[in-house]
């Protein structure tokens, strides 16, 4: 049963780390991107 359950987790809490990772990354392209934005029109 732990062999079985061992890469189940690892893989879940790999998963869920690319996940969160990538949805930071998200989050911070789209201020980024908006920041610039609101640059361009008050220049």
């Amino acid at each position: 049963m732990w062999i079985r359950l061992i890469p189940i987790v690892f893989f879940s809490v790999a998963a869920l780390t690319l996940v969160t990772y990538q949805s930071f990354e998200i989050v911070h392209a789209f201020f980024d991107f908006f920041s610039n934005e609101s640059n361009k029109m008050d220049a």
